[in-house]
């Protein structure tokens, strides 16, 4: 292949991979809890504001969040995920790099009554129905891989 070839198609599949991918500035205000201990049920509930990038592409996804409590308090959550499509149009081979405030951590819903961690099937089987339990009974928490009984949450869907 000419050179001249290769400089003409470069920038075209750079402009096709491009025009599949798409990131968003989002900022706003929300509710923020902090779980100090999910064994104990100890949480605190705060107002709070976030700034951040939310975006991805066919296989791809990333929500990098910095929220600030009304008491000044500080965190930074990142969910860098990548994916495929099954035949069914379900997500599998979903690998996840999970942080909060820098460390490593991990993603979960919790039940907000019950502090209980909610699987993955059934958070699955609630989204397939709409159910109303995913915008008020149901928290999207981030946990450091070090300390699994703390954890810091927002709604699923945020203000």
């Amino acid at each position: 292949m000419k050179l001249a070839s290769l400089f003409v198609l470069i920038p075209l599949s750079l402009m096709s991979v491009s025009a599949m991918a798409g990131v968003a500035e989002v900022k706003g205000k929300t509710q923020c809890t902090v779980i100090d201990s999910i064994s104990k049920k100890k949480m605190t509930k705060s107002a709070c504001t976030y700034t951040g990038a939310i975006g991805g592409a066919s296989t791809y996804g990333i929500e990098n969040m910095d929220y600030k409590l009304k008491n000044g308090k500080k965190y930074s959550t990142v969910n860098d995920a990548t994916f495929d499509f099954g035949d069914d149009g379900r997500v599998k081979n979903l690998v996840e790099q999970v942080s909060l405030n820098g460390k490593p951590g991990e993603l979960v819903h919790i039940r907000m009554k019950t502090f209980k961690v909610v699987s993955e099937t059934a958070m699955d089987n609630l989204r397939e129905a709409q159910s109303a339990e995913l915008d008020n009974g149901i928290l999207k928490c981030f946990r450091a891989i070090k300390n699994k009984d703390t954890a810091f949450c927002t709604p699923i869907v945020m203000d």
